[in-house]
């Protein structure tokens, strides 16, 4: 699936989003993550980069791949927030996390500095393959 131009806009260089998996138990389990959009020949993507594979968010992935994710809008007042929400199939694929790290620290804090950290391993990149989208915004 491929997102419309207003949900393009909204994720920009990169974004805060809430990635949303599923323990074992079938609990919900929440995380904040930077996300980058990425066109692919089977559609979009979201991407996450992780320096370590250990996280419970990956585990849970590896496990069960459908995964939700939100993304705010900014605030505007008087009006209530726009959100982009998407459901989707993740996959955790090695290699690829600094360099997806600098960008987004690039975007998303205005400087790569000191993000990642020299020598950084090279990690693991999380692809969502979105699925579904909703919300409240130019995209529904």
């Amino acid at each position: 699936m491929e997102l419309n131009d207003a949900a393009r806009a909204l994720i920009g260089a990169g974004a805060d989003a809430t990635l949303v998996t599923i323990n074992p138990d079938g609990s919900p389990q929440v995380s904040v993550v930077w996300v980058a959009l990425q066109s692919t020949p089977d559609g979009d993507e979201l991407v996450a980069a992780h320096l370590s594979g250990d996280y419970k968010k990956l585990r849970n992935i590896r496990r069960d791949p459908h995964v939700a994710v939100t993304i705010l809008g900014p605030s505007q007042l008087g009006q209530q927030r726009e959100y982009l929400a998407v459901t989707g199939s993740a996959r955790v694929v090695e290699g690829g996390a600094p360099e997806l790290l600098k960008q987004l620290a690039t975007a998303l804090l205005g400087s790569d500095e000191h993000f990642p950290p020299p020598n950084a391993p090279d990690g693991y990149l999380t692809r969502i393959r979105v699925e579904s989208i909703g919300g409240n915004g130019a995209w529904v």
